[in-house]
């Protein structure tokens, strides 16, 4: 592999911004510091641009099915990474649901040869914990993928009767978790105030799809999150939960850890860019923006804000889960296969490709956070807490050389015309935003030059990760 020099930027890691230049050299960070007598192979100008560790998105479903895998989504590794890639996010973290007469190990195994094939970045694996009706013996499996990479867990505390599990089971794979090193994952809504709920709008006739939100309300996700942290302290685990989208789950969390909690929250780009307002007089097409927890009311998004600045949220991922609204030959039914019927609307939307520079514009640029909590945000501390720190998630000598140059000056207008994903919409069509990557390295390697790719399926490799650094 050939030498870099990334010349005359500002490089920026989560405790600091200092100017020096970036030597790169067997797929490394081989130094920092004045470059002037350094040869390279190839020499990259960052003057008046920014130097930031590549993107770490922790949080998505590529290829991945639903509703017992009669759909998935959208994206398959290939071009859910390659628009991760345009994006500035050069590491992925996704998930392993256990397959239909396959046990959890066997499906993540499948999984892990699947994404191998396909990736254009690097990738790691969440396994999913099923209920016990689906396989009684999961925490045999946990204990093997513990050792395999699977250093973090998601149990589900909403969809009774198909994915969530109950407060046994939780504090049984907390315990678990502990005893491994594991960082365990928890999807927070109170699962049977979601149904009771949803049986009351469509009782009452309103099924359209923005009545989605409704179902989902703020109490649902604010007690689920209360739960799961005094469980989790009960048993001496640390918790992540995820997708954080209401104000008042934010606040449980920031109550929690000014108490001493080990628990970190994540929020989405979707939660503090797009408001229900957006979407509720929109009718069926009101099934782009469905994803749980919802997208909520445009007065809630100053609370999470407020939550990211003083750190009671503490990583910003995507959830990217994304559907087509027309229906392709070559997938299964989409996001319109119920029109009018909102609990049939398969969850999630898309983000991955558009994450960094939608924070960027919404949070940088708007004053709310720095750079270096910017970076804090989409790569330092999702690398600590999944167990891939130091190699990622900072600019450091003997680190991975996954680098952003950055320039804070480009003008991008986000639309799903121009997006490598295949999802026929977007959720921030027509934003202007101001600043994007231009250069994106993975591993050392120019992977993507100023909107030019340079890579081949499979060149992303497998992470097996470590215990969560949580300081």
């Amino acid at each position: 592999m050939g030498s870099t020099l990334i010349k005359g930027g500002t490089v920026v890691n989560a405790d600091a911004a200092v100017r020096a230049d970036v030597l790169v050299r067997d797929g490394v960070v081989a130094a920092l510091g004045d470059g002037d007598g350094w040869a390279a192979d190839e020499v990259v100008d960052a003057t008046g641009k920014l130097v930031l560790p590549g993107g770490i998105d922790a949080h998505t479903h590529l290829e991945y099915p639903i509703d017992g895998f009669t759909t998935r989504t959208a994206d398959d590794f290939h071009s859910g990474t390659v628009a991760a890639a345009h994006g500035g996010t050069t590491t992925v973290v996704d998930f392993v649901k256990k397959e239909p007469g396959a046990s959890l190990r066997d499906s993540y195994l499948r999984r892990r040869d699947v994404a191998a094939a396909k990736s254009f970045v690097d990738f790691g694996l969440h396994a999913i914990v099923p209920p016990r009706d689906q396989q009684e013996n999961v925490l045999d499996d946990l204990r093997l993928l513990a050792g395999e990479g699977a250093a973090s867990w998601k149990f589900f505390m909403a969809y009774p009767g198909t994915q969530m599990v109950d407060d046994g089971q939780l504090l049984e794979g907390f315990e678990l978790a502990a005893e491994h090193g594991v960082l365990p994952m928890v999807h927070a809504e109170n699962g049977h105030m979601v149904v009771r709920e949803t049986r009351r709008l469509v009782e009452s006739g309103r099924t359209s799809e923005s009545f989605h939100a409704l179902a989902h309300g703020h109490d649902s996700e604010a007690e689920a999150v209360h739960r799961a942290v005094v469980l989790a302290e009960s048993v001496g685990t640390p918790l992540y939960v995820v997708h954080v989208s209401s104000a008042r789950a934010a606040e449980e969390i920031g109550r929690a850890r000014a108490g001493g909690a080990q628990v970190w929250g994540e929020t989405c780009p979707q939660y503090l860019a797009v408001a229900y307002e957006d979407y509720a007089g929109l009718g069926e097409k009101a099934a782009a923006y469905v994803c749980s927890p919802p997208i909520r009311e445009r007065a809630n998004q100053e609370g999470l804000w407020q939550a990211l600045q003083v750190g009671a949220l503490s990583t910003v991922a995507t959830d990217h889960a994304g559907f087509c609204l027309e229906q392709p030959d070559d997938l299964p039914p989409q996001k319109l296969r119920s029109p009018g019927y909102f609990p049939k609307v398969p969850n999630g939307v898309p983000g991955v490709e558009d994450r960094l520079m939608v924070l960027w514009e919404t949070g940088v640029r708007t004053g709310r956070i720095d750079v270096c909590r910017f970076v804090d945000l989409i790569a330092t501390r999702p690398a600590k807490l999944f167990g891939l720190f130091p190699r990622k998630g900072l600019v450091a000598a003997g680190a991975d050389a996954d680098l952003l140059v950055w320039d804070p000056e480009a003008d991008h207008v986000i639309t799903a015309a121009g997006s490598h994903l295949r999802t026929d919409y977007n959720l921030y069509e027509g934003m202007r935003v101001t600043g994007r990557p231009v250069h994106v390295f993975s591993r050392g390697h120019h992977l993507v030059n100023d909107g030019a790719l340079d890579g081949r399926p499979g060149r992303g490799a497998f992470l097996t990760r470590g215990a969560p650094h949580l300081f």
